[in-house]
């Protein structure tokens, strides 16, 4: 932050910096301790009709929806109407034998084993819209899942499973004995007063939802210089029918219902402290009962991302320091991740970068020359940049493989990190370090000694003379 700039200040410089560079569309809730520091929309909940995007607009969640989902499961054992170590099959009639030893709890913790459909198809690609579209498709997704081979024997390991959550929505609705859209409604969203929530599938359109959007390639010297959310690329994404039980992905939300829902995270009537512990109690694979747990910033982390054509969000607790962060954008190709990061780190007054835009150039082939070779980085490790036929790369041995692309003679955006190669040149424009930025941090590396010149053979050795 520059000095004497509020966190608000920040955050809204920083988010209204990705919007001009057509990087984000959608709302930000930001709250410290019970006082929100930031609610504010961004963009356009409907380009073609110049609809702002609002703090109240209705946003498709996505796989933010199994947290409740997991809930629902939660309460209906705490009701008596299932145990976390039923075996599913309790609840199926043709039940095939590959599923007698799963239990809803490895449904829930993904440990199942089951195949996640997800995998099978690209997200938004024409196959994924293929299975997606139909009103049936929950349906199907059951089907083929009791067909498929389980990838290992349940309980042994953790692979996230958004089958797994859909084969969760309907054990819920025969344990509940109620439509799933019903039970959820009834034993989360209402009791959370979650108004502006509900169940995708069940009927018309919500009211006040954002159409979802997507676009292609647009290519590097658009995205840098940066393209208006205006300029025609965006296309509106085909809906989904999302019929329930969608386990792994019903909700639609706001940014201020999902706020509601993290206050009470806090203990509550609907949540009181024993089943948040129980939420948040985490096995090898980092993921509790809808949430993902792990450290952040030195701090402990509760989170859940969703993502889904024309729809990405984040949703992100630090309980000790009761600090939400509640993330939304209806363009589909917005980095949520790098967003999250930076936003994220504003907030807890680290370290973070402005978002890169520039002026895309070429270089001469002595300007390439000069910066190709071998660094170290301060631990010992060796960074290689290369010439490539298309761009320059820089390699971290182990660690990535990084496209550079030109924004100055010493200045490259790397998109792998979201962040800049910054190098220093000699008077006789031979690099000499470059650092490697990205998330706030510099990352230094030093050009690698040339290798000392072979010197005359030894009298002593075999080519000598004698």
């Amino acid at each position: 932050m520059s000095g004497g700039e509020s966190v608000a200040t920040t955050l809204d410089r920083y988010l209204s910096a990705r919007t001009e560079l057509g990087q984000f569309s959608g709302a930000a809730l930001v709250a410290q301790r019970g006082r929100i520091v930031l609610r504010k929309g961004y963009g356009f909940a409907d380009v073609a009709q110049r609809i702002p995007y609002r703090p109240d607009t209705q946003h498709e969640v996505a796989s933010i929806s199994k947290m409740f989902t997991a809930l629902a499961a939660l309460k209906l054992r705490d009701r008596g109407k299932l145990g976390l170590d039923d075996p599913v099959c309790n609840y199926f009639s043709d039940c095939p034998d590959s599923w007698r030893a799963v239990t809803i709890r490895h449904l829930i913790h993904h440990r199942s084993g089951m195949l996640d459909y997800e995998e099978r198809v690209e997200l938004g690609s024409e196959k994924y819209l293929e299975l997606m579209k139909p009103a049936d498709a929950s349906a199907r997704i059951l089907a083929r899942a009791k067909i498929d081979p389980l990838e290992f024997p349940p309980g042994s390991k953790f692979h996230y499973s958004n089958t797994g959550y859909i084969v969760l929505g309907f054990v819920l609705e025969k344990a509940g004995g109620v439509p799933f859209a019903q039970l959820v409604t009834e034993s989360i969203l209402k009791p959370a007063g979650m108004r502006s929530s509900g169940v995708l599938g069940t009927g018309s359109r919500p009211r006040r939802l954002a159409v979802g959007y997507s676009f292609g390639d647009i290519g590097w010297k658009s995205v840098l210089r940066g393209t208006a959310l205006t300029a025609g690329h965006l296309r509106p994404v085909a809906e989904l029918a999302l019929t329930p039980p969608q386990g792994d992905a019903w909700l639609y939300s706001t940014v201020d219902d999902l706020y509601r829902f993290s206050r009470l995270m806090e203990g509550s009537e609907l949540v009181p402290a024993p089943l948040v512990s129980e939420i948040a109690a985490a096995d090898e694979g980092g993921y509790g009962a809808g949430w993902f747990i792990d450290n952040g910033f030195e701090r402990k982390r509760m989170r859940h991302n969703g993502s889904m054509p024309g729809y990405v969000s984040d949703f992100i607790r630090f309980p000790d320091d009761k600090t939400t962060i509640i993330l939304f954008s209806n363009v589909d190709r917005t980095r949520m991740s790098r967003v999250a990061r930076d936003v994220t780190a504003i907030v807890l007054g680290r370290s973070f970068d402005m978002p890169v835009h520039g002026e895309v150039i070429e270089l001469s082939a002595e300007q390439i020359s000069g910066l190709v070779g071998d660094y170290l980085m301060a631990d010992g490790k060796a960074l290689n940049v290369r010439n490539e036929p298309d761009y320059l790369t820089a390699e971290l041995a182990g660690q990535y493989t990084a496209g550079l692309i030109p924004l100055s003679p010493t200045e490259m955006y790397f998109p792998l990190g979201d962040g800049k190669a910054i190098f220093t040149r000699d008077a006789a424009g031979r690099a000499v370090t470059v650092n490697m930025r990205y998330g706030g941090e510099d990352h230094v590396a030093t050009r690698a000694p040339a290798p000392a010149p072979p010197g005359p053979p030894r009298l002593d050795q075999p080519g000598g003379s004698p």
